[in-house]
């Protein structure tokens, strides 16, 4: 009942695939044809644009590149720039030629640009915010960076650094563009700086809590309760119980440090929580010495605590300590109960007594099964060849004695 993955998954940030690749292709991976289209569709019109091939090499390299890096959430690798480039170069140069790739300005500014890009993501584990930065300045250059080579392919002669600054500086028009985009640059990294910062804030603290919650919740439990309120709401259902309790733990503990008692306990715990979820079980609850889990399936609960007593007689054994079990399956009733402002998981019902009543009865490193549990596993290997002992008990609170089924213990190990 376990799961796999973290709950507090990206995507609940990110947004989805398809999400990630518009956020993708509109935010970087696009934005140099986009821009590109705009200058070209001003200049030459939409019908000269719309039957210029390699303008939609260039869009489609832009989606391979966008879905490749949205198809990526562990983290940006600085190459992924180069995809788009590589791609329309590769496939321009087949359909214009090399002579007339290279005489195209902009083409050496496409190359010029994604290296820039790739050098601000490779700044951005080192120093986040000049990466911001640099990336919204990189961005907003380009509009007058791909508007100043538009004119150059419309007839405009730049032939000295001289005339390159009376472009630029002489001109209002071109003077506010430029300026505009620099100062916009500025803007957007701000904007993104503390987008980033909070996304960060945010996921962090969605972690944090997530580890904590699952100290007392399975995560699978909190992810139907995202989707689903009423998933924590008290409802009846059938369950195999498992209590596990330490025998010989109280007159142990006064003969040892309370530093010591806490290391065993917590060595004991470590060694059973695995073993429980390996075997489809739910989030222990933990009292002193004892541990209680529930299980969907009474084959796994049985399956659990065989390998139970064998993974913690490692632990308990060369402290003159052993453990019993009991197992018990009945309907009870599970979720949320508490006050006002206090909850808690619980699960309730004579099935969990009874259940605890059968792992007082059990002796050391013996496994005690009611007879309904055993009855649905009694007959699949490898229980259909186990040696058992049919046991009468009598339980605290009961009227009548109860049969069960004991897994004796096999190391002669006689701690009470």
């Amino acid at each position: 009942m376990n799961a796999t993955t973290n709950f507090t998954d990206k995507t609940l940030l990110y947004g989805t695939r398809p999400q990630r690749f518009i956020r993708e292709f509109i935010t970087h991976s696009g934005i140099f044809w986009l821009f590109d289209a705009v200058t070209n569709i001003g200049s030459n019109g939409l019908s000269a644009y719309l039957v210029y091939l390699p303008q939609w090499v260039m869009f489609i390299a832009a989606l391979v590149q966008s879905w490749i890096i949205s198809q990526d959430t562990r983290r940006f690798r600085w190459w992924y720039v180069f995809i788009a480039p590589a791609l329309y170069t590769v496939v321009d140069i087949g359909i214009e030629g090399w002579s007339s790739y290279i005489t195209e300005g902009y083409h050496l500014f496409y190359w010029v640009w994604a290296a820039c890009m790739g050098v601000a993501y490779g700044l951005n584990p080192v120093v986040a915010t000049l990466s911001v930065f640099l990336r919204a300045l990189l961005l907003a250059i380009l509009l007058p960076a791909l508007y100043f080579f538009a004119e150059i392919d419309g007839g405009l002669v730049i032939d000295s650094s001289a005339a390159l600054r009376t472009y630029w500086l002489a001109d209002s028009a071109h003077y506010f563009i430029l300026f505009g985009s620099i100062v916009l640059g500025v803007v957007l990294g701000t904007i993104n700086l503390l987008r980033e910062r909070f996304e960060r804030l945010l996921y962090d603290l969605a972690s944090h809590f997530e580890e904590i919650a699952s100290w007392s919740f399975d995560t699978a439990l909190m992810q139907q309760a995202y989707h689903d309120r009423n998933a924590l709401q008290l409802q009846r259902i059938e369950r195999t119980l498992l209590f596990m309790d330490i025998r010989g733990f109280t007159p142990w503990s006064e003969q040892h440090t309370p530093a010591e008692v806490v290391e065993m306990v917590n060595r004991f715990y470590r060694v059973s929580e695995p073993i429980i979820q390996q075997h489809n079980g739910f989030k222990i609850q933990m009292t002193s010495d004892e541990i209680m889990t529930r299980f969907t399936c009474a084959e796994d609960a049985v399956t659990a605590a065989q390998s139970l007593q064998s993974a913690v007689r490692g632990v308990l054994t060369p402290l003159g300590l052993s453990a019993g079990i009991g197992i018990h399956t009945g309907e009870v009733i599970e979720g949320l109960v508490g006050s006002e402002h206090t909850h808690q998981y619980g699960i309730f019902g004579d099935t969990v007594n009874t259940a605890a009543r059968l792992q007082g009865q059990a002796q050391a490193n013996e496994i005690v099964i009611s007879v309904l549990t055993w009855e649905r596993v009694q007959h699949k290997p490898p229980f259909a060849t186990l040696a058992v002992i049919q046991r009468d008990l009598m339980l605290k609170g009961k009227a009548e004695s109860m049969k069960a089924v004991v897994i004796p213990n096999h190391h002669g190990d006689q701690t009470p």
